[in-house]
């Protein structure tokens, strides 16, 4: 039992080996890099708060504006916190805002693109509502995406909760156009006309046979929206309009760093300024790995197709 249990288990680690998606990224070391991080992003969001070496949100006696050195690995900054420990556990806000964020912007972004592209140029109540819809989305997409913010954050407040709203509102656009373009290409393909002959409604249609196809596009494009949300909330943040300190986040642990610089105090802006780039930077490499291994023409220069 054990020799076959050990044959098992190499045969599982080899066909994991030969997989396409560990053979695509061994091709593409920056994808790699993106989707270790992001692993390694999700796993300190889960449990980063229990392994820091300091409290994330209190000051150090003695402490202030320390250098990086081996009790504190980034520093301390202005307030006398740990700066290292601050930006373990801001992967848990940024990045619970910021997906959040998307994940509201696709599953609600997606289907109104599904509905708008269905009955765009139709007749009908649909058909009206479609273009209403369009043109409102215009309007919003008419401003500045950091001016929008403000204005929404201005509406609604600075808290977490809030700038998930303002990422929704930013993002639905790109995931509602993104679907309805998929649609516009779908709609009247030949197993649509045969959908419509079995008696399905024009509704059913667009969301039963059309949308599951329209939707791997507005997929794929999550961990991209996901590190625009990073971005846009740091930048709401490092003006006082996101994540209030003591809470770790990296936008206002660089407004808190950034006056620090001109007396030569580099560390408390440099340090999360990495992280959060290197964030977003990893996340944009994922998302142009969910797209590659969308393309068939990538299959077959590895191999794996005909």
């Amino acid at each position: 039992m054990k020799i076959g249990s050990i044959v098992i288990n190499y045969q599982f680690l080899h066909k994991i080996k030969d997989s396409y998606v560990v053979v695509f990224l061994t091709h593409r070391p920056l994808q790699a890099f993106g989707v270790i991080y992001m692993i390694i992003s999700i796993i300190l969001a889960a449990i980063g708060p229990l392994i820091v070496p300091h409290s994330p949100t209190l000051s150090i006696a003695g402490a202030r504006l320390l250098p990086p050195s081996a009790e504190y690995w980034f520093g301390t900054d202005a307030t006398g916190m740990d700066i290292f420990s601050r930006c373990i556990c801001a992967f848990r806000m940024d990045l619970l805002i910021a997906l959040s964020g998307s994940v509201l912007s696709m599953v609600i972004g997606g289907p109104i693109g599904v509905f708008a592209g269905y009955f765009d140029g139709k007749g009908g109540v649909f058909g009206v509502l479609s273009m209403l819809i369009l043109r409102f989305e215009d309007v919003i997409q008419a401003f500045p995406i950091f001016v929008l913010g403000l204005l929404l954050v201005a509406a609604f407040g600075p808290s977490p909760i809030n700038i998930i709203i303002v990422i929704f509102a930013i993002n639905h656009i790109m995931n509602l156009r993104l679907a309805r373009s998929e649609i516009l290409s779908l709609r009247d393909k030949p197993f649509v006309e045969a959908a419509r002959a079995s008696g399905n409604s024009e509704l059913r249609i667009a969301f039963l046979h059309l949308m599951p196809n329209a939707m791997t596009p507005v997929f794929a494009m999550l961990s991209l929206v996901t590190g625009f949300g990073i971005f846009l909330t740091a930048g709401l943040s490092f003006i006082g309009a996101g994540v209030r300190a003591p809470t770790p986040e990296w936008g206002s642990m660089i407004s808190i760093g950034a006056p620090s610089m001109i007396t030569g105090e580099w560390w408390p802006a440099l340090f999360p300024g990495i992280v959060m780039a290197m964030t977003i930077f990893a996340y944009s490499m994922v998302g142009e790995a969910i797209t590659a291994l969308q393309d068939p023409l990538e299959r077959i220069r590895l191999g794996y197709g005909r």
